[in-house]
């Protein structure tokens, strides 16, 4: 007679109890608990079984040909999916989504209706602290050279008649408090219920010496012409900047341009994903932190720039210059090094007339260097799949020892470089002149090549491989594949 299991009986009693429990103690998170622990349910199952089979081998019982019979399966794979249903409900929470969608009603059939703000003035100290409020909307601020603060704008209110538009505008009045140095303007747009969508553009003139601090959720911000200190967080918003001369820190989750023209102190910009940077004439340090997918141009940096992300990290002591960064490229003339710089996407680079030498590594990418004379600093270039190039000045002082695992070198620098056999299939050029700082190459697979600097356009260079016969078979290298 074969063995009946208990996991049957058991599992009735578990759910018996779970469903008991959620009667007798309704306050508890019985959904979260479930959604978070059913693997649990199938751990004991396979504990139990594994202790049924032990039992029966004990007392000589005929053992099951399988461990779990077709109709078990079916019940494991239907716990799996309800508990991985109710473990994506509870943290992503799809209900939150369709209240949402339910109190946009007034989005798809409302009207929009405009509130414009009459200008209120208040006399301020020479240089307050001016906090503005705005949960939806653009705010833009001038600096000014009279101690007061002036406030006008819209406010635009969508619902389905005109009578609650006007009941959502009385509801949430533009509010100008003040304490001592501290001015907070407010906008009170979180005091109308959720199926009431509005927006309030300010225009603010305050004291050129006044710290400003704005807080947002969406909308557009535009500060130029303070002295003090800038801070501005919002979740989605452009951001432009001119003519700021204490430190600024900008915090945001997305942003399709941050732009920031002429600042004279540091610059800021923590966290969040955006598209397009533009930061010119800083004269303190820039930091930059995030996922930003566009174009990063920077120039005239005075001050250390860093960029991190999660695919790149990037360092540079000044910029006098230009730089730019994309997803597949960076790009720089006239630096102030050293250049240090890492990304683990393809990505080509391209550098010019930069000092104090570079460390850079890529896991896939073309390098194109050429360094400036005075003073000329050590190189550490590393590439897993990519030609590497470099163009030295004629009376430079240096040690170079460039290597291709599977790959090509070319010396077309002089006699001062050497070209060796690397293996079967690789290569390698040492030597140098005058000593000087060591320059280090290395390519997996790729082709290097060193040559005297023309002053002809790194890219458009044309390197021929031994025209006046035909290559050895250790100079062959393999195709080198572009990205």
């Amino acid at each position: 007679m074969k063995p009946q299991s208990v996991i049957g009986p058991l599992l009735l009693i578990g759910l018996g109890a779970v469903l008991l429990a959620n009667t007798l103690r309704p306050e508890l998170p019985w959904l979260e608990l479930c959604a978070s622990y059913w693997p649990a349910l199938l751990i004991l199952w396979g504990a139990l079984r594994l202790l049924e089979l032990l039992v029966w081998n004990w007392k000589k019982r005929p053992l099951p040909t399988h461990g779990l019979s077709g109709g078990e399966w079916a019940v494991v794979i239907l716990i799996c999916l309800v508990g991985s249903g109710l473990h994506a409900a509870t943290r992503y929470r799809p209900w939150d989504r369709f209240s949402v969608l339910i109190g946009k009603r007034a989005d798809w059939f409302g009207h929009t209706h405009e509130f414009p703000l009459p200008e209120q003035r208040r006399p301020s100290p020479q240089a307050p602290h001016i906090v503005i409020e705005n949960l939806r909307g653009a705010v833009r601020v001038a600096g000014g050279g009279a101690a007061q603060i002036s406030v006008s704008g819209v406010k635009r209110i969508r619902a389905l008649e005109a009578a609650a538009a006007a009941a959502a505008n009385e509801q949430s009045p533009l509010e100008i408090a003040t304490n001592d140095d501290v001015i907070v303007v407010r906008t009170n747009l979180d005091r109308l219920p959720a199926n009431h969508r509005a927006a309030c553009d300010l225009e603010l003139t305050i004291p050129r010496a006044a710290a400003l601090e704005v807080r947002g959720r969406e909308g557009d911000l535009e500060v130029r012409g303070l002295e003090g200190t800038v801070q501005l967080s919002s979740d989605s918003a452009e951001v432009r900047l001119e003519d700021i001369g204490g430190r600024v820190t900008v915090r945001l989750r997305r942003s399709s341009l941050i732009r920031a023209v002429n600042l004279r102190n540091s610059l800021e910009i923590l966290g969040g994903r955006g598209r397009d940077l533009h930061i010119e004439n800083v004269a303190g340090a820039v930091r930059v932190e995030g996922e930003y997918f566009g174009e990063q141009r920077f120039a005239g940096l005075a001050g250390t720039l860093s960029v991190d992300s999660a695919r790149a990290s990037l360092r540079v002591e000044q910029v006098p210059g230009h730089l730019e960064l994309d997803l597949g490229k960076l790009e720089g003339a006239n630096l102030g090094g050293p250049v240090r710089f890492r990304s683990v996407r393809a990505c080509d680079v391209e550098l010019e007339a930069f000092s104090h030498g570079a460390e850079i590594r890529l896991d896939r990418g073309d390098v194109r260097l050429r360094p400036a004379i005075t003073p000329l600093g050590a190189l550490q270039v590393r590439t897993d799949a990519g030609d590497i190039e470099l163009a030295l000045p004629e009376n430079a002082a240096f040690q170079l020892r460039a290597r291709t695992a599977r790959g090509s070198a070319e010396n077309l620098f002089g006699p001062a470089i050497k070209h060796e056999p690397e293996g079967t299939r690789g290569a390698l050029l040492q030597g140098g002149s005058g000593g000087g700082p060591l320059l280090a190459m290395e390519t997996s697979r790729g082709r290097i090549v060193v040559l005297k600097d023309t002053g002809q356009p790194l890219s458009s260079s044309k390197v021929n491989r031994r025209p006046d016969k035909e290559p050895r078979q250790e100079e062959i290298g393999l195709p080198v594949q572009r990205h």
